[in-house]
């Protein structure tokens, strides 16, 4: 694919917006749902509400999950070169804290501030995941079987913790089974 230099500003926009959800990219991908969603779907217009939720469920069958929804959008706005842009920007904030931490890691491992600013954060973590989860269920959630799936596996989940990509290809299989049976 050849890149055109009339993408290079929608280039820059990516890298500013995938910069930016990359230095809140802490404490496990699902903190950056409800941020990227925001920008990408709700302020910028750059994909949409489906592509978002087909890009989260895609994104659960690869090793680290959201970090690829990141490729994904990417992708989606603007090819292989968004993907890539959109995926180094990404990590770049990260990346770059974890080398300064890890120079300094002596120094700051038993920070009384460090550890307070930790504990801290672990709230807003689930107060994050908690606005996420039901930005996709208000989207996703059309009928009763839905609401049914969705129970039974948070059932499945939590009280007898089945293994969650058991639970996806369970219920992938079940889905297609049910479209060829109708």
């Amino acid at each position: 694919m050849k890149f055109s230099w009339l993408l290079f500003p929608s280039m820059i926009v990516l890298f500013w917006v995938f910069f930016k959800i990359g230095l809140v990219f802490f404490g496990g991908g699902y903190v950056v749902l409800p941020v990227i969603h925001r920008e990408l779907v709700n302020n910028l217009h750059l994909i949409t509400e489906q592509e978002f939720i087909d890009g989260t469920a895609i994104s659960q069958l690869t090793p680290g999950p959201i970090a690829i929804i990141a490729t994904f959008a990417g992708f989606i706005i603007a090819n292989v070169w968004g993907a890539l842009i959109a995926t180094f920007a990404m990590f770049l904030p990260g990346s770059t804290l974890m080398f300064v931490i890890s120079k300094n890691y002596e120094k700051i491992k038993n920070s009384a501030f460090a550890i307070k600013v930790l504990n801290t954060v672990i709230p807003v973590i689930v107060g994050l995941l908690i606005v996420t989860s039901w930005q996709i269920a208000q989207t996703t959630i059309e009928n009763k079987l839905d609401l049914i799936v969705l129970i039974t596996s948070f059932v499945l989940l939590v009280r007898f913790k089945i293994n969650p990509a058991v639970l996806i290809i369970s219920v992938m299989l079940l889905g297609i089974l049910f479209k060829t049976l109708s």
